[in-house]
């Protein structure tokens, strides 16, 4: 239904978010006009034997906008960017390689480091951000090493990347702190995250195994019909946490590492939904992939 366009995404979680009960469940479907919910998508729902509800909400990638502070050393929840491109968008955390933990990289989205076809291992990654003259000597932190993101596939576990840090750095995050390792995100888990552009916010774990669309229109259509779509599966979704959070992550956010209880990685953040229906509506929700699967998909360590 995902590579057919008739829902915008597809998970299972809190059957209420404004009334978090971890034990009340349901199978949470998205489409982008809950007043019209195409036919195969209603025969779904008149025939699950489990509770199913329906949300208006459509989801994209989170690229660009400010904290552009420089951080040195460096640290996690800061603004990032490569160098060819003005484009940026947020360190997540700094990592360790799992085989050397001698080498330190720093943790973003693959659609933030990599940004386009044309990158390279190697290319220069820059914090905060390029100037308008092009990349000056101070802002390089290191170079873009290796990443994980179905480029030539339809759909994949993960959008991200990490470059190899040349600078001094501090495992922690700006307002957060350290991070002690990974945990897996449960309906009702209490997050948070820190992002170049809204800072530090809070939010709480609507969806585990959930399943979305992201347009990607830079890199080339894949499937049949062929489509600039991609579909990540086993997803993590996030409402803000009332009244302290009203938009969860924004553009420029991108590459956030969300943070559970103890200090402990629950996901990388690359992706926002919102409401199509009410352009005026402030609420942004949010899209991680698992920190363990992102942990195993680049061979780091939290």
């Amino acid at each position: 239904m995902l590579q057919a366009g008739l829902i915008t995404g597809i998970g299972f979680g809190l059957r209420d978010e404004e009334a978090v009960d971890p034990d009340d469940l349901a199978l949470r479907i998205f489409v982008a006009d809950a007043e019209s919910v195409p036919e195969e998508v209603q025969t779904v729902i008149d025939t699950f034997p489990f509770p199913v509800v329906v949300i208006q909400r459509v989801f994209e990638f989170t690229a660009q906008l400010p904290d552009t502070s420089p951080y040195r050393p460096i640290m996690g929840g800061t603004s990032v960017a490569t160098s060819r491109l003005p484009i940026a968008g947020t360190l997540g955390a700094i990592v360790q390689d799992a085989s050397d933990p001698s080498i330190f990289y720093g943790l973003s989205n693959f659609h933030v480091l990599c940004v386009d076809p044309s990158r390279a291992k190697g290319d220069p990654i820059v914090q905060p951000e390029p100037s308008p003259l092009g990349s000056l000597p101070g802002d390089r932190i290191g170079t873009l090493d290796h990443w994980s993101f179905p480029e030539n596939t339809l759909s994949g576990p993960v959008d991200a990347a990490v470059c190899r840090l040349e600078r001094d750095s501090v495992p922690e995050i700006v307002d957060i702190g350290p991070v002690f390792g990974t945990i897996a995100a449960e309906p009702g888990t209490l997050v948070t995250k820190r992002g170049r552009s809204t800072g530090q916010t809070f939010g709480i774990v609507t969806d585990t195994k959930f399943s979305v669309a992201l347009d990607y229109p830079a890199f080339p259509a894949v499937g049949s019909p062929p489509t600039t779509f991609r579909i990540f599966t086993n997803q993590i979704q996030m409402r803000p946490d009332f009244p302290k959070t009203i938009v969860f992550g924004e553009q420029g956010d991108s590459g956030s590492l969300v943070v559970g209880p103890e200090g402990r990685a629950v996901g990388l953040y690359f992706g926002s939904g919102w409401n199509p229906r009410d352009p005026g509506d402030p609420i942004r929700y949010g899209v991680a992939s698992p920190a363990d699967v992102v942990a195993t998909e680049l061979g780091i360590t939290f």
